[in-house]
């Protein structure tokens, strides 16, 4: 019967998460979660490690090691500290959909500084109010005018949307029920008319922040729309299915 066997790069990598995870997660994980301490060194410091782009191209950064190496990666820092763990996860997800469906512009705007720790992660916002595993009931809508598309609506539950420097942001952008009428788009920190709600009370993975975002008359350029118009419910699926 064939055997699977790590790669000596792989066996290197998880060692290096491994070490990391003992040596800067552990001791002071019990401590994060009760205080709700946002790991802002400790992501600095695994964007350093190449750990923010594990499966991201090298020429962006990236440590280009393969979804097993980043299999490895997030269950070694899982097994010290779970609200690092997920604002990783979350972050390199986002760097790879980028990777994916991004034109090149914005790959190479926004891939290196999510990698470099520049940004000290990045945001997923496609759950609402009203939908949660149900992306394609979502209602947020995005208009295109002569300025670039305006933004309206609201997300729940995202992960570091208060820290990400940019986040993909799901919308409407026909006025038709379903999923063929949903966008992706690229919307930086600190966009006039995006608006950070406060912290959820968690019971657990508490530095890790979940806060709601809204979206008021929020505008971004032309070129913020990731992937084709009406291709968003495809990019959100490939990147929960990487999840």
């Amino acid at each position: 019967m064939p055997t699977f066997e790590l790669s000596d790069e792989q066996h290197l990598i998880q060692q290096m998460a491994r070490d990391f995870a003992t040596r800067e997660l552990a001791p002071k994980a019990a401590q994060r979660d009760r205080e709700e301490i946002f790991p802002l060194e400790e992501l600095a410091m695994l964007a350093d490690l190449g750990l923010m782009g594990v499966n991201v191209p090298g020429e962006y950064g990236g440590a280009e090691a393969g979804v097993v190496a980043y299999s490895l990666v997030i269950t070694e820092l899982a097994r010290a500290c779970a609200s690092t763990t997920v604002t990783v996860a979350v972050t390199n997800m986002v760097a790879e959909v980028i990777c994916k469906f991004g034109s090149p512009e914005q790959i190479e705007k926004y891939v290196p500084l999510i990698t470099s720790g520049e940004y000290s992660c990045a945001a997923f916002a496609l759950s609402e109010p009203q939908c949660g595993s149900d992306a394609a009931g979502l209602r947020t809508t995005a208009k295109l005018t002569d300025d670039g598309w305006v933004i309206n609506g609201a997300k729940q539950w995202i992960t570091s949307g208060d820290h990400a420097g940019v986040m993909v942001v799901w919308a409407r952008t026909r006025e038709e029920p379903g999923p063929r009428s949903i966008s992706a788009f690229l919307v930086e920190a600190g966009t006039p008319g995006l608006e950070v709600g406060k912290h959820e009370d968690k019971m657990g993975i508490r530095g890790s922040t979940t806060v709601p975002l809204t979206f008021d008359e929020c505008l971004i350029p032309a070129d913020a729309i990731l992937g084709q118009e009406g291709g968003g419910f495809a990019v959100a699926m490939t990147a929960l299915d990487g999840g």
